[in-house]
């Protein structure tokens, strides 16, 4: 979930990494890195949060545990060295859908390795531009020119058209969004869903005025912060980590889930903190309404893949799918990024 995270997935990922890298060229290819951190983070103590708070606290207690983690890393490079002989079933898509997972794959499809939200409706149009310039340089025919119209010229124009160029950022919004793609990598936790599921089953029980009180988010942290971290990498650990919590803590992950639904709503009650990531989450509101409003459609996190694609392959076939409402100087600064600039985490 987008604004419930494992704090010490980034500590445990920076260390992992740095441990690989020290190796040698010859045998870094042994480990796969996701099952390193899932090893490690499965013999961790689980430091979930979903606020701006909690995600300051806990990463102050991740600090205090780097020896720990250091440790623990190494454990897990004696453990999952790759065995050339297995080839483990990779996680489906349907298990690593999330926003930043969206928003890895949408970088993918652009060849815009650091795209940010904010990015997003410029790059894509810029993207097909540069597709429908395409494919009139290579059509000679006037009433189809014309019918698109464009020219050849102005084909060229749009082809020697530079990509959009990144603005300078803040070295916190720049760290925050590396973080924040930190839950795209291939490892998932299987409790999540089972939590999710019976928190939205027991909301039913609670009256509809406190139910604004009770984000899910908030609950999915503290259930996970009292239960067992069980993180898998391929179809089959997820399976099995599943079936064995289904046969063994069930029962007691529905009494933490309802007692973590009531703390939230006394703390919330309170003084409810802003979620974890809120500036990214604002920034992709923001992107996917724009480019709404530009395809013509509504766009979510949830099918902005299948959006962009499809948007491409009809500029690739000569068709001008979009309306050009993005055009912005190229030296602006958005009001986004004045944010992160005044306001730091």
């Amino acid at each position: 979930m987008e604004s419930c995270r494992n704090v010490l997935l980034e500590f445990v990922y920076e260390e992992a990494n740095a441990q690989i890298q020290s190796l040698g060229i010859g045998i870094r290819h042994k480990y796969n890195l996701d099952e390193v951190i899932a090893y490690a983070l499965n013999r961790l103590p689980p430091k979930f949060a979903s606020t701006d708070v909690d995600l300051q606290i806990m990463r102050q207690q991740c600090e205090a545990m780097r020896t720990d983690i250091s440790k623990m890393v190494r454990q897990a490079l004696l453990g999952v060295r790759r065995d050339p002989l297995r080839q483990p079933e990779s996680l489906e898509d349907i298990e690593l859908a999330n926003a930043p997972y969206a928003l890895l794959q949408v970088q993918d499809i652009l060849g815009r390795k650091s795209l940010m939200w904010s990015d997003l409706p410029k790059a894509l149009e810029d993207a097909l531009e540069a597709a429908i310039a395409k494919y009139n340089s290579g059509n000679y025919s006037a009433q189809l020119r014309g019918t698109l119209g464009q020219n050849r010229f102005n084909a060229s124009m749009y082809l020697k058209k530079s990509v959009l160029q990144s603005q300078p950022l803040s070295e916190i919004k720049r760290r925050d969004y590396e973080v924040y793609m930190l839950e795209s990598r291939q490892l998932v936790h299987s409790l999540e869903r089972l939590v999710i599921r019976m928190a939205q089953n027991r909301a039913g029980s609670f009256p509809q005025n406190e139910l604004r009180f009770i984000r899910l988010e908030d609950v999915l942290a503290k259930s996970l912060n009292r239960l067992p971290p069980l993180y898998a990498t391929s179809s089959k650990g997820l399976g099995h980590l599943r079936h064995y919590a289904q046969m063994n803590i069930g029962s007691e992950v529905s009494i933490i889930v309802h007692e973590a639904m009531l703390k939230t709503r006394q703390q919330n009650l309170q003084r409810c903190d802003q979620p974890m990531f809120y500036r990214v989450r604002y920034e992709r509101e923001q992107a996917l309404l724009k480019l709404g409003r530009m395809l013509n459609r509504e766009v979510r996190w949830q099918n902005v893949v299948e959006v962009v694609s499809k948007s491409l392959e009809l500029a690739k076939s000569g068709k001008v799918c979009w309306q050009r409402e993005c055009a912005a100087s190229p030296n602006a600064v958005s009001p986004n990024q004045e944010e992160w600039r005044s306001n730091p985490l």
